[in-house]
């Protein structure tokens, strides 16, 4: 190779590498290992933080599948809005509309069938925060879920500086995944943890009767 290609290789693969990740940032989401989503979005009374983490060997096409089928319901309404606007001018609006409700509804659909037999292989954690007797209760493995959204993103950090190898990422990932808690596991402790209802003569009352203390949020990621 000549000097030449040498200087144009090395100009132009960092622009590549960039412009390669960032349509897999589009197609498959920003995290190669899972998503974290918070809902409500805004600032709430309440929230709930999930966690989910694809099952190793997970391909980039699963990945992509899967992204559409998490991010369909909102960007269908919008493509479903734009949908109706463009019909509206050309046809009757109830034939809009129905063309409309058909393209969010046909999105859902194949959503749905492309990963029909990816989403029972997900490992998934959720941590919810409500206001209790006058604090924030946190129902869930907060603890596991900040250690490992933590471990994720340091690990995602390496990896985009190139200090990790394929291997070694897949490896670091499968190790999170198995050791998160099984759905039906997870569920049942969070069903544990929810406070009981006390009368409200015992949540203003002083001493063993008062409410709960500041439950520990999930830390924003």
């Amino acid at each position: 190779m000549t000097q030449y290609h040498s200087l144009f290789a090395a100009h132009h693969h960092p622009a590549t590498a960039f412009a390669s990740r960032t349509a897999e940032h589009l197609l498959e989401g920003p995290h190669r290992w899972g998503s974290i989503d918070v809902s409500p979005a805004g600032r709430t009374s309440w929230n709930r933080t999930r966690l989910t983490v694809y099952p190793p060997g997970t391909t980039h096409a699963e990945r992509r599948a899967l992204h559409f089928s998490r991010t369909w319901p909102v960007v269908g309404a919008v493509v479903a809005l734009f949908t109706l606007l463009a019909l509206s001018a050309y046809t009757a609006a109830p034939a809009a509309t129905a063309a409309a409700v058909a393209v969010y509804a046909l999105g859902l659909l194949a959503g749905l069938r492309m990963t029909r037999t990816l989403r029972p292989r997900l490992k998934c954690l959720t941590v919810v925060t409500i206001p209790l007797g006058g604090g924030m209760e946190t129902i869930g493995d907060v603890d596991f879920y900040q250690a490992a959204t933590d471990r994720l993103r340091a690990l995602d950090d390496r990896n985009d500086r190139g200090l990790v190898t394929p291997a070694e990422y897949e490896f670091c990932c499968t190790q999170i995944y198995n050791a998160m808690p099984e759905q039906a596991a997870a569920r049942a402790r969070a069903q544990a943890q929810m406070p009981m209802p006390m009368p409200a003569k015992l949540r203003t009352g002083r001493g063993p009767g008062r409410g709960p203390g500041p439950g520990r949020a999930p830390r924003a990621h």
